[in-house]
């Protein structure tokens, strides 16, 4: 669930699983991003030389924090000359936000292998040097506001200047949602935008002289929808900063920090204020998800030490894993003098107490195990799902050579607990005889553009369910030990896998063999498989017909 791509392994599937490895088919080993002369550039490397046919572009794509979003289709794609294991995307028309960016996801069929013209299948990787923070503490899929200081070049301007964690859409800005608060803890709007840059906008405010100095600031608020991301249009969530060079602290009780119950089962928050607070309202406190949704208290009481406010935030979707800011909307307390304290924000939760470590808003598979005895198949993700959600249909096992052996699970025996965030385990029933000749498996979810299946939902669902759907992974059960040759390689030094098995099977014999849906189609398709290594052994043997030796010959030893 949470997102520090830049900590993800380059040579690992999506969620740091154990990466497919198949004979003969080109396997999805690292993506990253860079820049070449104007255009954004990104290679997606595969473990061996591709074919030289065209390469279409919409089979590529990168994703977000947020499962479902992705960037528009790259301008243009090929397999690069100097490069013959390396696809390279190329943005000339627009140049996105890469450094937001956690996951790359390749269309099954995208690439050929140069040895053999065999098709990839689906895979998705996390992306190497992106370093979007999106479902960490205080980081949510859209701006986020990181610093507010006075513009000093122009202080008759009376201009405030507001930065953010991401490139904004500039024509996106409402300067109304801008306000600061000054010391008598009173709050002033913004009057006007003054400009915007690609993370800074800057907004002006009452003419001076007056209340409305920006000199007086000691504290900044953005309310929701001030500006959006540039690439996806996520709108920024209430959010609040310290003047740079201020103390911060008004007359009023200014909210500090909030902390999420690291509790199993936990659903509430802790709100600490600086001062004293009364008579809390329970609606009038918030927590928002990573992807933007608000989830209001449903009761409030002030703690013992009349500091803490300890607000109920339940939901059937059970989301606490989720929340990474906390809001406060004006009135949400009063001081002892009853006063009504100003709204504030501050971040909160980020994955407390472990709750998840993949790189999207939906469960990521970290690991699988193939037990070949039982058939029984265990998927692990980094968090709960929301329960009754797996569907047998949307995993299929496939073997070494990239083939499927079985698409759907037979039966789902267990789909782990939602009681609690944090890693769970979904236990499938495939036959043993599937299991034991099978390599990977391949959990559908969004690929490049569209949606193979849904193979689960995540505790989002019931808020987001758009983002509580998992992007396509294939993993392995065991490690691989294959090299991964970096961006750059040359060709000369590129070496093709060792063949792990004899050939290609005739046609008339691929035609006979059928899915091994029973006990029954295994059998007759090891009588097909026999036969024809049979017919194979025979057609190699030669008469040797004994030659007597030359008259005085020597005997030879």
């Amino acid at each position: 669930m949470a997102s520090v791509a830049g900590a993800a392994p380059a040579t690992a599937a999506l969620g740091g699983a154990n990466r497919s490895d198949y004979a003969h088919v080109p396997d999805l080993r690292s993506v990253s991003v860079g820049r070449s002369g104007p255009d954004r550039v990104v290679f997606f490397v595969f473990d061996e030389p591709l074919a030289g046919n065209a390469v279409n572009a919409s089979d590529f794509r990168l994703g977000g924090y947020a499962s479902s979003q992705q960037l528009p289709v790259a301008d243009a794609a090929s397999v690069v000359g100097t490069r013959p294991n390396v696809v390279e995307l190329r943005y000339a028309s627009s140049d996105p936000d890469l450094s937001q960016v956690t996951y790359a996801v390749v269309d099954a069929g995208a690439v050929r292998a140069f040895d053999g013209n065999q098709p990839n299948r689906v895979d998705s990787t996390a992306v190497d040097g992106a370093d979007g923070r999106s479902g960490t503490r205080g980081h949510t899929t859209g701006p986020d506001l990181v610093g507010v200081r006075v513009d000093e070049s122009n202080l008759n301007a009376n201009v405030l200047i507001f930065t953010f964690d991401q490139r904004i859409d500039r024509g996106s800005v409402v300067p109304g949602q801008f306000r600061f608060l000054r010391v008598d803890g009173q709050t002033e709007a913004a009057g006007a935008l003054a400009s915007a840059s690609d993370y800074e906008v800057a907004v002006r405010f009452g003419s001076p002289p007056g209340d409305a100095l920006v000199t007086k600031a000691v504290r900044a608020n953005v309310g929701v929808g001030a500006v959006q991301a540039a690439d996806h249009g996520n709108p920024n969530l209430p959010s609040q900063a310290v003047v740079a060079g201020q103390g911060g602290a008004t007359a009023l009780p200014d909210l500090l920090s909030a902390e999420v119950d690291p509790s199993a089962g936990a659903t509430s928050i802790d709100y600490h204020y600086d001062k004293p607070v009364n008579s809390p309202i329970a609606a009038s406190f918030l927590a928002y998800t990573a992807t933007g949704v608000p989830v209001p208290g449903s009761s409030a009481v002030v703690t013992a030490d009349g500091y803490t406010v300890r607000v109920n935030h339940p939901h059937p979707s059970r989301a606490q894993e989720h929340y990474v800011q906390a809001a406060t909307l004006p009135g949400a307390v009063r001081d002892g003098n009853g006063t009504a304290a100003a709204g504030g924000a501050t971040a909160t939760g980020g994955n407390v107490g472990a709750f998840a470590d993949g790189w999207t808003s939906a469960p990521d598979a970290t690991a699988v195990t193939f037990d070949r005895g039982n058939g029984q198949v265990d998927v692990t993700l980094d968090t709960r799902l929301t329960i009754p959600s797996v569907d047998p249909a949307g995993f299929s096992l496939i073997d070494g050579n990239g083939d499927l052996v079985q698409a759907g699970a037979l039966a789902v025996l267990s789909q782990g607990s939602d009681g609690a965030p944090g890693p769970q385990t979904v236990r499938l029933q495939f036959l043993p005889q599937q299991v034991a000749v099978s390599r990977a498996l391949e959990i559908a979810g969004y690929d490049a553009g569209g949606l193979t299946g849904v193979p689960f939902r995540g505790s989002l669902s019931a808020l987001d369910p758009a983002n509580a759907v998992p992007v396509a992974q294939a993993l392995s059960p065991a490690a691989t030990a294959a090299a991964v040759a970096p961006v750059g390689t040359p060709r000369s030094r590129l070496t093709r896998r060792p063949v792990r098995t004899v050939g290609v099977l005739p046609a008339s014999v691929r035609r006979a063999l059928r899915p091994t849906r029973d006990p029954r189609r295994a059998r007759a398709n090891s009588r097909v498989i026999v036969r024809f290594l049979r017919a194979a052994q025979r057609s190699r043997s030669t008469r040797v017909t004994r030659v007597a030796a030359p008259t005085g010959a020597a005997k030879r030893r």
